[in-house]
């Protein structure tokens, strides 16, 4: 009888596919954010006070650095979290050309006429998002006393001063605030993904257990199809309980029913506790049984030990006096030999599971193996 199988539907994405595209997301909203402001707020800043500055070309050419580091930025962000190196490398070039566009601004009106400070600060946001927050802001204080210094060098007085931390509050408290947003964003979507993780996994479980139910109550029918007419022609008296085939039937069937029961036993060497199972019917005849391990035996599943079991129900069920079970551990898997007194040949199971089945007949010695591929 082959039980209906339920499959588990997949019901949420892999977490590390959910949390990836959340982040990728923030990231990409902040490329855009980086590379507008510096398109449409330094761009147009630059050409509205064209004709303030001594050299355009020059603050034209910072311009350009600056585009070309925020473009180095968003493709070291987009392939990933960058490492100090290349983000600090677009961070100083950002800052070094920020602090030039601004030494080159006309004295006095600096803060009026640089667009230069807006576009560092958010270079440095983009490059250094993913990395720990203290960098971020070591990098903006770097920033703001490097444009402090400009403005002491061209003469600071108190109503420039108020000026620089206007500008310095409303420039950088945006960056950080946009850092510690996209951060909390990143928190969210980490806990949204380890959420999505335990129910999926609360899924795949119920799952689990409702395939092993039905699967064990569908083995539990077929040792009924083929236990009761056993025991209604033992008890009807047209069953010789004294004939060979007989008991041969009977041991068989209480050998599956043990292994049926040792089944529902998930612990570490659970073939081995099956195999015991399934040996104490033939010890009860008087068969001497041994069972050997070597080496630390790997979990084998289910359906690979039934196949090894239903092996050795057919061999312990024919042997007459002795039979020897050694499982030891091989390249890919575990091999079980069995060497018994059968006397005739055993036809044994079909192989199945990963599990491959061999046997040689020398007189009255049956030697079989059964091996577990886990590959």
């Amino acid at each position: 009888m082959t039980p209906v199988q339920p499959t588990v539907q997949p019901t949420v994405q892999p977490t590390a596919m959910m949390s990836g595209r959340y982040q990728r997301a923030f990231t990409i909203a902040v490329v855009f954010l980086v590379a507008g402001w510096h398109l449409a707020g330094a761009g147009g800043q630059l050409l509205h006070n064209r004709p303030a500055y001594g050299s355009f070309a020059f603050q034209g050419a910072m311009w350009l650095v600056m585009a070309l580091a925020i473009a180095a930025g968003s493709v070291l962000v987009l392939r990933g979290t960058p490492g100090w190196c290349p983000a600090w490398t677009v961070a100083v070039v950002a800052l070094a050309a920020s602090t030039a566009a601004a030494a080159a601004s006309p004295a006095g009106q600096m803060l009026a006429v640089n667009w230069s400070w807006g576009s560092a600060g958010w270079t440095g946001v983009l490059v250094l998002l993913r990395r720990r927050f203290s960098e971020l802001a070591w990098f903006l204080a770097a920033e703001a006393l490097a444009i402090l210094g400009v403005q002491v060098r061209d003469g600071l007085n108190r109503t420039d001063l108020a000026g620089f931390l206007a500008v310095l509050a409303w420039s950088t408290g945006a960056q950080a605030a946009v850092a510690a947003g996209v951060k909390a964003l990143d928190a969210a979507a980490g806990q949204a993904a380890t959420a999505a993780r335990n129910e999926h996994a609360a899924r795949e479980r119920a799952a689990t257990t409702e395939i092993i139910r039905a699967a064990r109550h569908a083995r539990w029918l077929a040792l009924q199809e083929s236990a009761v007419p056993l025991v209604a022609e033992l008890a009807a008296g047209t069953a010789d309980p004294g004939d060979a085939q007989v008991r041969s039937r009977s041991a068989v069937q209480a050998a599956r029913l043990r292994r049926l029961l040792a089944e529902s036993d998930e612990v570490p060497g659970s073939l081995v506790h099956e195999l015991h199972a399934s040996a104490d019917v033939a010890e009860r005849r008087g068969v001497a049984v041994e069972i050997e391990t070597a080496g630390l035996l790997p979990q084998v599943p289910a359906p690979a030990r039934r196949v090894i079991t239903d092996a050795a129900i057919a061999i312990l069920s024919a042997a007459r006096s002795r039979a020897r079970i050694t499982l030891a551990v091989v390249t890919s898997g575990i091999a079980v030999s069995f060497v018994a007194d059968t006397g005739a040949v055993v036809r044994l199971p079909a192989a199945g599971a990963g599990v491959a089945i061999e046997q040689q007949q020398d007189r009255g010695m049956l030697w079989a193996e059964a091996r577990w591929n886990s590959r």
